[in-house]
């Protein structure tokens, strides 16, 4: 079995980048073929994914969407600002407070 090398595509890219190119991700040992990628498969429209798949990716957006309303009422709600505050800087995982607030939603997050 023919083994794939990963490339970072960032570090070869200068300049702007247009819909139409196509960024190097991966190139077989043994042919030295290298596979791309266009600007437009990163992020794939719901039309594109295959219909079973259409209703787990559509439950993930929804799921996402309402746990970054959440984080953003989190933080400019006072009353837990500084409870917030005092448990992020409890912390070392997160760098942000909205990251650190995004997990804590994503966590207690039902569906």
């Amino acid at each position: 079995m023919a083994k794939i090398k990963t490339i970072r595509p960032i570090e070869s890219i200068s300049g702007k980048l247009k819909k139409s190119d196509n960024v190097g991700f991966a190139v077989r040992s043994a042919s030295k073929k290298n596979y791309t990628v266009t600007r437009d498969d990163w992020s794939m429209p719901l039309s594109k994914i295959a219909p079973a798949k259409q209703a787990a990716v559509r439950a993930q957006r929804l799921k996402f969407r309402t746990v970054a309303i959440a984080a953003s009422e989190r933080m400019t709600d006072p009353n837990k600002r500084a409870m917030d505050q005092a448990a992020f800087a409890a912390q070392t995982k997160y760098k942000t407070l909205f990251g650190f607030l995004f997990h804590l939603e994503w966590e207690s997050y039902e569906d």
